[in-house]
């Protein structure tokens, strides 16, 4: 991703402000920029219109390309809360085109030393992978509309600081989702650390790729506390655990420690949709069951009636392992707080 923190710092939260505004009063987003007198980022967003594309203008869509710096510099100010989006900034994760065929190799070439008249070694290659096809992950706020109204710089970071960890989340579920699967080498933990992390990096490591750690929040609080001088772990964020990075991530299961191999796993975060909503009715609750197919009955808020808006914000993106061994899960952790080395 590329530097955009700059110029394009709060963008987001702007476009938010001014799409809440203009549902409110009916103004155009565009006079409402000129109003407030917006960063300039979010005024040429705001105002931007884009034709239907042609071949005879190659250009058609720079009115986009905002956007997409936009995006971009929200994504990097996520930091260590979306463990998916810290490895793949930091370029542990390889990072593929989405709706691209994407490989990693499974068998590599044999490198070896031969003596004069000896045979030659002959490698083989061959390579596993799918199509890096893009998905949506989607974070609802709800928030009251004076505090996204309010212009204020508390007000502002505020709404920046709820943003950022709904879409966190919603990227490390979506990843994680979409990464583990029946084939994914997954093991029980026991009460010995030392064996089940021994268990977990046999699965992963084949000394040629780049290793990265990812726990949950109650794994991460545990290995924290290992007295064991294995490196400079921490409970949040992106730290380091064995000499490789540690990323906390409440999008998996209590309980559960990712090894992955980031050469192995291809991924890519595009751009992001904003959307509010003033007059829907919402089940207030992150595990919804008044959906479409097989609805339970439950209670909705209205929320012209308290007051509030809801902000969704939705991120494309994709990934895909090259090989199913590109992973390892370790589940049902309960390692006590303290460990002797």
């Amino acid at each position: 991703m590329q530097n955009h923190q700059a110029e394009f710092a709060g963008t987001i939260q702007s476009l938010v402000r001014a799409l809440v505004i203009a549902a409110k009063t009916g103004e155009t987003t565009a006079d409402i920029a000129d109003r407030l007198r917006m960063p300039a980022p979010a005024q040429r967003i705001l105002k931007a219109a884009v034709g239907a594309g042609t071949l005879s203008d190659p250009e058609w869509a720079s009115g986009l390309a905002d956007m997409q710096a936009a995006s971009s510099a929200f994504l990097q100010g996520l930091g260590g809360r979306s463990a998916f989006a810290a490895l793949l900034d930091q370029g542990v994760i390889t990072k593929a085109p989405l709706r691209s065929r994407v490989g990693a190799v499974s068998e590599g070439v044999v490198g070896a030393v031969t003596g004069e008249g000896e045979a030659r070694p002959v490698g083989r290659m061959s390579l596993n992978g799918d199509a890096l096809l893009p998905q949506e992950a989607t974070a609802i706020v709800v928030l009251s509309r004076e505090v996204i109204e309010n212009a204020s710089a508390a007000a502002q970071a505020f709404l920046s600081r709820q943003l950022r960890r709904a879409v966190a989340k919603a990227l490390d579920v979506g990843f994680f989702s979409t990464l583990i699967t029946s084939a994914t080498p997954t093991f029980a933990a026991t009460a010995d650390h030392v064996s089940d992390l021994k268990q977990i990096m046999d699965s992963v490591n084949s000394g040629e790729g780049r290793l990265a750690w990812i726990a949950a929040p109650d794994v991460g609080n545990s290995i924290a506390l290992l007295n064991d001088g294995r490196g400079t772990a921490s409970p949040e964020g992106v730290s380091e655990f064995l000499g490789l990075p540690l990323a906390i991530s409440p999008g998996i299961a209590a309980g559960t420690l990712v090894l992955l191999d980031g050469d192995r796993i291809l991924a890519d975060v595009e751009s992001l949709g904003i959307d509010v909503a003033r007059h829907a009715a919402l089940q207030m609750n992150d595990a919804p069951t008044n959906n479409a197919t097989t609805p339970t009955a439950t209670n909705l808020v209205s929320l012209w009636q308290v007051n509030a808006v809801a902000i969704k914000v939705s991120a494309l993106f994709g990934v895909a392992a090259g090989t199913s061994d590109a992973l390892a899960v370790l589940t049902g952790i309960e390692w006590p707080a303290l460990a002797s080395g």
